[in-house]
């Protein structure tokens, strides 16, 4: 996989990801500025791996002990810190960070940069603000001008017609398989999905892209949303062993949520193929999972249908 550029960290991208978070430690006790430096020098190295928990914990390390100081000539710097810890940031951290996107005038100087405020900061903020963000980026190097390409598509962040953000989208697509970037083109497949009536192919996209990355959650998802069109395409033997994959991904990663759902799509499609008890079985197993509300109302909604089915035989 190809890493983005980050402001010239070379060969360091080849530490692994807990010698990363060592190295930042470390440099928390004797020199915060060469902390706030590695949390961004890293910041291209978690995203091209997924760490986003690693990221977190690093730069909410080195912010604890920043609070509410911008070490001079480091704001961009400082910005990716709390774009990475924004979950646990103070408001007043929260605010510095606008300020210093307020006071920039040119391109990130980290290629990274963009991507993640826009994906942190930019729900929160005008479509006006993102449009200025991204133009003023537009012009990097070649994966940063992926990024504001799929910035632009992304729902809800412009003010870009559908038409344009199904355009920005493929162009982003396009960009970031020529970098080789697995996570951009999952974003842009999973956001390009939202933009067809016919989801299928993408989906089917999205899905290997999930597992190449190693996304467990995601795969499980994947795989019963692509079930369920494959169920309303009437390809009841291809939903089947889409489910069946999703619940054994869900059992090994104690995904919950995502073996209720798989099993609900089990039982729909065994409805389908006549066998109301194996479907009976699927819905009694989801009523037996704890604190799923959501999926205790589909699967009791799933098992009416089902009651009516075989009064109805």
């Amino acid at each position: 996989m190809r890493y983005v550029n980050s402001g010239g960290s070379g060969g360091l991208h080849s530490l692994e990801a807990d010698q990363v978070v060592s190295a930042i430690e470390r440099a928390c006790e004797s020199d915060l500025r060469t902390a706030l430096r590695l949390v961004a020098r890293y910041s291209a190295y978690w995203w091209s791996r997924g760490l986003q928990d690693e990221a977190a914990a690093a730069a909410e390390r080195v912010l604890s002990m920043l609070g509410r100081s911008v070490p001079v000539g480091l704001d961009e710097e400082y910005l990716l810190a709390v774009l990475h810890g924004a979950a646990s940031a103070e408001q007043e951290q929260l605010e510095l960070a606008q300020q210093i996107v307020a006071a920039t005038t040119g391109p990130f100087r980290y290629s990274v940069t963009v991507l993640l405020w826009s994906l942190v900061f930019g729900p929160f903020e005008s479509a006006e603000l993102v449009d200025e963000v991204l133009e003023r980026n537009e012009a990097g190097d070649a994966w940063a001008r992926a990024a504001v390409e799929l910035c632009r598509g992304y729902p809800g962040l412009t003010a870009v017609t559908p038409d344009e953000a199904a355009q920005a989208l493929r162009t982003a697509l396009g960009r970031f398989r020529m970098l080789d970037d697995a996570w951009g083109m999952f974003l842009a497949v999973g956001a390009l999905r939202q933009t067809v009536d016919e989801p299928l192919d993408l989906t089917t996209e999205s899905l290997a892209l999930a597992e190449q990355l190693g996304l467990d959650e995601e795969v499980g998802v994947l795989l019963c949303q692509r079930g369920d069109l494959y169920r309303r395409l009437g390809k009841l033997e291809d939903a089947r062993d889409d489910y069946s994959q999703a619940l054994d991904v869900s059992e090994r990663a104690d995904l919950p949520e995502t073996a209720a759902a798989a099993r609900i799509g089990l039982a729909r499609t065994a409805r389908l193929c006549g066998n109301l008890p194996a479907a009976r079985t699927h819905l009694s197993a989801v009523l037996v999972f704890p604190e799923l509300e959501d999926a205790h109302f589909e699967a009791l909604h799933e098992l009416a249908v089902l009651n009516a089915s075989e009064a109805s035989a």
